[in-house]
């Protein structure tokens, strides 16, 4: 028979405080560089700078997605896996992926699996993920327009999508 179309994601968005960014007039090489710098003490650091708001972001991002056990998430732009973790504790199977080998094995300690990988080119087949996850790292991708193809391609059809980024101190859902 013939396929049906296919769904898009189902797409989330949700913002919350200001957040620096990468210059991404530097080459993308060099803004991974800046992250494998700060890699050892990027988790402190986050909570210090969000006054301890990161853990509400990544607990209601999981609740957002309604995440079910033996759904396979991708967590992108995910840094030393923290929220990798927090994910995970849904039941699904969760994958951290960054561009950032320094953060990644700063996050060593946690027991997820981790792949390096630019969110321009993921290394995942097409439909792979119910759901794909990228908190505070669209701003650092090169071609934010290309990563977000990307995450819709190794979207499963009907799956979500979830940007978690700042914006002026707001707390809301756009669906």
């Amino acid at each position: 028979g013939t396929a049906g179309p296919q769904q898009a994601p189902q797409r989330i968005c949700v913002k919350w405080g200001p957040m620096a960014k990468a210059d991404l007039d530097k080459k993308p090489y060099d803004v991974a560089g800046m992250f494998d710098d700060v890699g050892e003490n990027y988790d402190i650091t986050n909570t210090i700078l969000s006054f301890g708001l990161d853990r509400h972001w990544r607990r209601r991002t999981r609740e957002r997605l309604g995440l079910q056990p033996g759904e396979w998430v991708l967590d992108l732009a995910a840094g030393t896996a923290v929220s990798t973790v927090e994910l995970g504790k849904s039941g699904a199977w969760v994958v951290a992926c960054d561009f950032s080998q320094g953060m990644l094995a700063a996050g060593r300690h946690r027991a997820v699996p981790k792949v390096v990988g630019d969110a321009m080119h993921l290394p995942f087949k097409d439909n792979t993920f119910d759901a794909v996850t990228i908190s505070y790292g669209l701003r650092n991708v090169h071609d934010f327009e290309a990563g977000l193809r990307e995450m819709a391609r190794v979207t499963k059809p009907g799956g979500r999508l979830a940007v978690v980024d700042g914006e002026h101190g707001q707390d809301r859902l756009d669906r």
